[in-house]
């Protein structure tokens, strides 16, 4: 009796894997499928960043007692989000008198799956995630000195 179940077991092996290979393929497939969702926010304003599932948590977490003045400048006007060096997405948004007078920077690293924020308001950044931008990607430097020139200075420069 033991050797007829080792049979079959034997015998399942072949299907196992099958179905294995299978799954690998699927959750492959979904996660490129995800990436792709993730792409069709470049060309939209950054609200459409912010309101990704990928994201919504950390602005939630992150924003603080500045959660109202961060949604108001998320509708603000800005240019559309784009796709930087590969794996980062970013975009910003402004007051009509400027960025320095209220603004927001957002940027989603999709290969390290991590957030980068910059609040301005009154001349002053309000808010920053990760909050030294010295250790900001490099990558988004470009992006930063059209938001407000005299920042990006200090992107990346701990790197």
């Amino acid at each position: 009796m033991d050797t007829t179940n080792r049979a079959k077991r034997i015998a399942a092996r072949p299907a196992l894997w099958r179905s294995a290979a299978v799954l690998a393929l699927l959750c492959g497939g979904a996660a490129t499928a995800q990436e792709a969702d993730l792409l069709s926010v470049v060309g939209q304003p950054v609200l459409a960043l912010a309101q990704r599932p990928e994201l919504t948590t950390g602005l939630r977490f992150n924003s603080g007692g500045h959660r109202s003045v961060l949604a108001a400048r998320l509708r603000d006007a800005g240019p559309p989000v784009t796709q930087v060096a590969e794996h980062f997405l970013q975009g910003w948004a402004c007051q009509p008198s400027g960025c320095r007078d209220g603004g927001v920077f957002l940027a989603y690293d999709r290969r390290d799956e991590r957030m980068y924020l910059m609040l301005t308001e009154d001349g002053a950044v309000r808010l920053s995630v990760p909050p030294d931008p010295r250790g900001w990607p490099g990558a988004l430097r470009a992006g930063v000195a059209e938001f407000i020139p005299a920042l990006a200075e200090a992107i990346g420069s701990r790197r």
